[in-house]
C-alpha cells in the first residue's frame, strides 16, 4: 500500500512540472494615462528562454545576479510580449521585479505611459508569444482591466494574437 500511494505522489509531481502558465495583467490607471502591466513567470521558465538565446549564467533573482539580467529580461520581454493600444504598438518601461517567498515565481512590473495619447483607447491588439519557443504546451493568461470593463484571454503556440474592445 506504501508503494502505491508513494508513485502515485511521484506521478502527481511529474504530471505538474509539465503545467506552464504565465500570468500577465494590463491595469489601466486613469489618473496616470498608463497600462500598467504585471507578468508572472516561473524563473526556470525564463532563465531556460534567455538561456536559449546563449545568454547564460544570469542568476535571475539571486543575491549574485549578472548586471546584465535586467536588460536581458526586457528585450526578451519586447520580443514576446507585445501590447498596441488602438493598433499603434507601444513601448513599455521597467519598473521593477521581486522573486516570490518560494523563489518559484518572479513577478516583472512594466508600464506604458501616455498610452491614449492618439485618442480614446478603443480597443488592444496583444501579441503574447513568452516561452512558447521553448514550451509547446505554454499557455499564457491575460488579464484586461480597463475601468469595469474586464476581460481575460489565454494565448498559445496556436493563437499568438489577439484583439479586445477596451473603450477607454
Amino acid at each position: 500500500m506504501p508503494t502505491v500511494f508513494i508513485c502515485s505522489i511521484i506521478s502527481l509531481f511529474f504530471s505538474l512540472h509539465n503545467f506552464h502558465i504565465t500570468h500577465t495583467t494590463l491595469h489601466y490607471n486613469a489618473s496616470k494615462s498608463a497600462i500598467e502591466i504585471t507578468i508572472k513567470v516561473a524563473a526556470e521558465d525564463l532563465e531556460r528562454a534567455l538561456e536559449d538565446k546563449g545568454l547564460n549564467n544570469l542568476r535571475i533573482g539571486a543575491d549574485n545576479e549578472a548586471e546584465s539580467a535586467h536588460e536581458a529580461i526586457i528585450d526578451y520581454l519586447r520580443q514576446h510580449l507585445k501590447i498596441s493600444p488602438n493598433d499603434k504598438p507601444a513601448e513599455y518601461i521597467w519598473v521593477g521585479k521581486e522573486l516570490s517567498r518560494d523563489m518559484h515565481d518572479l513577478y516583472i512590473y512594466c508600464e506604458i505611459l501616455d498610452c491614449n495619447k492618439n485618442g480614446q483607447i478603443k480597443f488592444l491588439s496583444i501579441e503574447n508569444t513568452l516561452f512558447t519557443e521553448i514550451i509547446s504546451e505554454q499557455s499564457n493568461i491575460t488579464l484586461i482591466e480597463f475601468g469595469e470593463n474586464n476581460q481575460s484571454l489565454t494565448f498559445t503556440k496556436q493563437e499568438t494574437k489577439q484583439r479586445v474592445t477596451v473603450i477607454y
